[in-house]
């Protein structure tokens, strides 16, 4: 019996399922939540036994996504009209915010419990998830899309000027990527940047600001994501992620998954990769050393969850 059956079974189901949640042996329970557009819905799964745990309205064909365990925090971003929905991991709904139209991508500022969230008319807004106040901004490139942040730097990735916008406290420096560049993730000092129509990975050096690699991918790009010393870059149109040793930058092999990948991210402890399918409505698992694809679950329609989207269990 596996796992996900187990967890349907009568009375040994229950308990195991709570097991899954607060701890077995190899198999840590994170929580992803996945934003689905076509279906104005936000889906809380269990990483470990692949099931949903809530599937919670969210109107307004949500797509960017963050989440942060420490705080308790679920941030998504709705874009018509534009909000910011605020979740507990629990799945409760906090608080509803407006937000300037146009806006996608949304990362948490570690610094703060933020939110961070890319408006398409060139700027990155940090709001208050308690207030729905806007503390500040920055000037970005032309159509911002994707942003991640750590410590003392905020990135942003800028569709349209072809570009990425490193923000620190002494200023901001644009640097040129490939044709339209999308998602982007730091790791270990580099910022992994997908050039959407340039079919690559932009590596950017975050203390010189300069372009140090370029790793070639498969049609179309979308968002990279880091397990077990490998990164993972999902395809929206060839249905495949490609996959990349850390440390060398070569391409490794490639996956193939459901149709048009999208949202792609790691567990805290690295055994496996969660990508969600928009065309197909699914998430698949992947595990990080094998590689291959080991479960599937049918999302409700057009799962994205473009962002950060698995929270470590504390």
């Amino acid at each position: 019996m596996s796992l996900r059956q187990a967890c349907r079974a009568p009375l040994f189901g229950a308990a195991l399922c709570l097991a899954c949640l607060y701890g077995v042996p190899g198999a840590r329970a994170d929580l992803a939540a996945i934003t689905s557009q076509n279906a104005d819905a936000l889906t809380l799964v269990d990483t470990a036994s692949l099931e949903i745990l809530a599937s919670l309205p969210l109107p307004g064909k949500p797509a960017g996504v963050a989440t942060d365990a420490g705080r308790d925090l679920i941030l998504a971003v709705a874009t018509d009209p534009a909000a910011l929905h605020v979740f507990d991991l629990n799945g409760t709904a906090r608080a509803v915010w407006p937000l300037p139209d146009g806006v996608f991508g949304i990362a948490i500022r570690p610094e703060s419990g933020t939110a961070l969230v890319s408006v398409i008319t060139g700027f990155v807004a940090e709001i208050d998830p308690e207030s729905g106040r806007e503390l500040g901004r920055w000037r970005t490139g032309a159509m911002p899309s994707g942003v991640t942040a750590e410590p003392g730097l905020i990135v942003v990735a800028n569709r349209d000027a072809d570009s990425v916008t490193l923000i620190r406290a002494d200023g901001a420096r644009e640097v040129a990527t490939g044709h339209h560049p999308f998602g982007v993730t730091l790791y270990e000092g580099r910022a992994f940047v997908t050039d959407v129509l340039s079919d690559q990975v932009s590596v950017i050096d975050s203390a010189s600001a300069r372009v140090i690699a370029r790793i070639p991918t498969g049609e179309r790009p979308y968002a990279v994501a880091f397990a077990a010393g490998k990164g993972f870059v999902s395809n929206q149109y060839e249905a495949s992620l490609t996959v990349f040793d850390a440390d060398s930058l070569e391409v490794l092999t490639s996956i193939a998954t459901d149709d048009y990948p999208e949202g792609v991210a790691a567990t805290a402890d690295e055994s496996r990769i969660l990508v969600a399918n928009w065309f197909s409505d699914t998430v698949q698992v992947i595990d990080s050393q094998s590689l291959e694809v080991i479960d599937s679950l049918e999302m409700p329609a057009g799962p994205r969850a473009f962002g950060r989207f698995i929270a470590a269990k504390p």
